[in-house]
């Protein structure tokens, strides 16, 4: 059964943009959020494990079945946000 209680301090990450709580390996932000047309939840994040740099976490759940979540390092999410963008351009009516 899941408890519900106050965050103490004791729980906070040592690193000040890390919104986990407890114990973990992944040091994770959340930036945004938000459902598709289609049902899906598709999540935005920050993330850093270990000393590895921080990368760009997107995930994606569907109404049912399995998640999948895609890391990607600063210069491929670069690049994932031009092609979004250049999408939105064209896919604009005029």
């Amino acid at each position: 059964m899941t408890q519900k209680r106050r965050i103490i301090k004791n729980d906070k990450c040592h690193l000040r943009w890390c919104q986990e709580a407890g114990a973990h390996a992944v040091h994770r932000q959340y930036l945004t959020s938000f459902l598709t047309d289609e049902g899906r939840a598709v999540g935005v994040n920050v993330v850093q494990s270990g000393d590895r740099p921080r990368a760009v976490e997107l995930t994606m759940l569907p109404r049912r079945g399995r998640g999948q979540t895609v890391v990607f390092q600063l210069t491929e999410a670069e690049a994932v946000a031009k092609g979004m963008r250049a999408g939105i351009r064209l896919a604009r009516p005029r």
